[in-house]
């Protein structure tokens, strides 16, 4: 019987043990979660801060631009070739991305978000034109590579067509315009949208999430459980102290 005790604390010693490694390793990889977090930011935040580049010509000379690239396009919008990015929530509300091919001075042309449209846009509760301004347009924002996986969405004879995401292979497939392997996420045009709609997409959220919080939360646990483990220990060792006392004086 002592040896069946003597090997159940054996296995509950490395159990514990086990639990407690796997907790301060799960604390030190939402450390390291936090430094490729920060680095990243940092890569996004020096990308976006530089003044915008001339789409054409970063293209020409430089190739496609890395994702969050500080950007600028001049030319006219080809609104009859416009591509709804369905699913897009705002505040809460339900409703998609409109992205429209701007044709640039050399006859090549860029997909820009635009920005969101809220979904009752489609049902005429909100009956705020959509149309991009007519003629030469100037428009800054940043740089994104085409996201692949995108699927296309049943729609109505004569609609929107609509695609999941800024997959550029759909995006021509549907829309019949052929586009660079960049797309541009509109900040600011001018001249501006007439009536408010789309509304610009907001920058990207540069916050460190909650890995330092997780990670302190790991070491926590993993504190406790060397704590409370040791109490059962201590409870254990005394419990066979009195064992002895109590068969002597039977």
């Amino acid at each position: 019987m002592r040896r069946l005790a003597s090997g159940g604390w054996i296995v509950s010693h490395i159990f514990a043990l086990a639990m407690v490694v796997l907790m301060v390793n799960l604390g030190f990889w939402q450390l390291r979660r936090l430094d490729e977090r920060r680095a990243d930011n940092a890569q996004v935040a020096a990308a976006m801060s530089q003044a915008p580049s001339d789409i054409a010509a970063y293209l020409d000379t430089r190739g496609l631009p890395p994702e969050h690239t500080a950007v600028a396009a001049r030319g006219t919008y080809l609104s009859g070739a416009e591509v709804r990015i369905g699913n897009r929530s705002s505040g809460g509300q339900p409703g998609f991305w409109l992205a429209t091919p701007l044709e640039l001075g050399d006859r090549r042309a860029v997909a820009v978000v635009r920005g969101w449209v809220p979904r009752r846009a489609l049902t005429g509760i909100d009956d705020r034109t959509t149309a991009p301004p007519a003629g030469d347009v100037t428009v800054v924002g940043l740089s994104f590579d085409s996201v692949a996986g995108g699927q296309v969405a049943e729609t109505a004879p004569g609609e929107t067509p609509e695609i999941s995401r800024m997959d550029l292979d759909r995006f021509e497939e549907v829309s019949g315009v052929d586009v660079e392997g960049v797309w541009i996420r509109l900040q600011a045009q001018s001249p501006p949208q007439p009536e408010g709609l789309p509304e610009p997409v907001p920058d990207p959220d540069l916050g460190e999430g909650p890995h330092l919080s997780y990670a302190f939360q790991w070491f926590f646990f993993s504190a406790g459980a060397v704590v409370v483990y040791t109490l059962i220990l201590r409870r254990a060792a005394a419990g066979r102290q009195e064992a002895p006392a109590t068969e002597l004086q039977l």
